[in-house]
């Protein structure tokens, strides 16, 4: 008898941040869907909103997204939830949100699915009226997945998540997608992008909103650029500080040395274009722009928060300042540019750590916890 495959329904809040193009688990499910093995498990997804122009971008990739069209706090949430577990006869339902967790919960129940919440950072701002709903729903989270041990602290002090229910799985990246590209190929972006062949180019890549921390970085630049004449700062990405950001490049008097490259997508050469890596970062889970600079072989900056604090191991693989602190991120990334030797080896530790974080051994964790889940029903 040929076994069938188990459907499995991943529901979304939502897949882009405002002023942004795209976030990180619209990308997670771009990675994720084609390294399902599809003999056990059949992953499909829906969004609870309306349309979003990641939404295309996923259909681009063969992920198509089914969207209910409605607003978070909906009520017919609920019931179209139920009505799409039972069309697709989906025994696992894996959600992302807020909204997500508090109605798959209930449609959880209403169906007998096994719920899987993901939780991806640690929120700091969290509304108060949803530990209330988490504190109701607890006993309808069969399971939930913690990409980093500060996201685990938080499901189950913040979230109310019993310890035992909590899987800690990494995210991770296709490490043969972000692997070091060819010297020439880097030279010729770099050229593109009207970056000098000899400047040093430290920069970073994500969304520009307040989580990044990119004011931060833009004022570490300035010491920075203001003693090495000939480096350049390049900040990839989009958001709703993007004007914002421009103009305190300017005010800082660093914006004839910033390029800002906005949205792309050719983000393996983007790294082979940075000499050193930043994160900046106020808060995180595990940003994937993290382990897709470790598989580049880059030299890391970060800020020590959560899970970035947890993944590099300072002086090792990276290098850890504190959040907030301008002076301290600008000490570090001086280090690292003016030390060609222990850019390199940082650069070199961080490759071979990254081997850890390959986005398929992610996928094979998820796909045996499904395994355990489904066994308990």
């Amino acid at each position: 008898m040929t076994k069938v495959a188990v459907p499995v329904l991943h529901v979304c809040d939502k897949f882009g941040v405002r002023g942004s193009s795209i976030h990180g688990v619209s990308r997670l499910f771009s990675w994720w869907f084609p390294r399902y093995d599809r003999a056990r498990f059949s992953p499909s997804l829906v969004g609870l909103k309306q349309k979003e122009p990641a939404t295309d971008w996923l259909g681009e990739q063969g992920i198509p997204v089914h969207h209910l069209g409605r607003g978070r706090f909906d009520p017919r949430i609920l019931g179209d939830l139920v009505a799409l577990v039972r069309a697709r006869g989906a025994r696992i339902l894996h959600v992302h949100g807020y909204a997500a967790a508090d109605f798959g919960r209930l449609a959880a129940r209403a169906t007998g699915a096994r719920l899987v919440l993901h939780e991806h950072f640690a929120d700091p701002r969290m509304p108060g009226y949803q530990a209330l709903a988490d504190r109701l729903l607890s006993p309808y989270t069969h399971g939930a997945i913690a990409v980093s041990g500060s996201t685990r602290e938080f499901l189950v002090q913040k979230r109310f998540v019993p310890p035992e229910r909590v899987r800690l799985i990494w995210n991770g990246a296709p490490l043969e997608v972000f692997a070091p590209v060819r010297p020439e190929r880097a030279l010729a972006l770099r050229r593109s992008l009207g970056l000098p062949d000899d400047a040093l180019v430290f920069g970073t890549i994500g969304r520009l909103s307040t989580q990044k921390g990119h004011v931060f970085l833009l004022e570490a630049a300035a010491r920075v650029l203001k003693s090495h004449r000939k480096a350049r700062l390049l900040v990839v990405g989009d958001g709703d500080l993007a004007a914002e950001l421009r103009e305190r490049a300017r005010s800082l008097g660093i914006d004839g040395q910033t390029l800002f490259a906005g949205h792309r997508t050719d983000v393996p050469e983007l790294l082979g274009v940075l000499d050193v890596f930043c994160i900046a970062s106020l808060y995180e889970g595990t940003p994937l722009a993290l382990f897709e600079a470790m598989a580049a072989g880059k030299a890391i900056v970060s800020t020590a928060v959560d899970g970035c604090r947890e993944v590099l191991r300072d002086g090792e693989t990276g290098l850890l300042v504190p959040p907030k602190d301008a002076a301290a991120l600008a000490g570090a990334l001086e280090r690292v540019i003016d030390g060609a030797t222990l850019r390199t080896a940082l650069g070199t530790r961080a490759r071979e750590a990254s081997r850890q974080y390959d986005v398929q051994a992610c996928v094979e964790s998820m796909q045996a916890f499904y395994d355990e889940l489904l066994t308990e029903a």
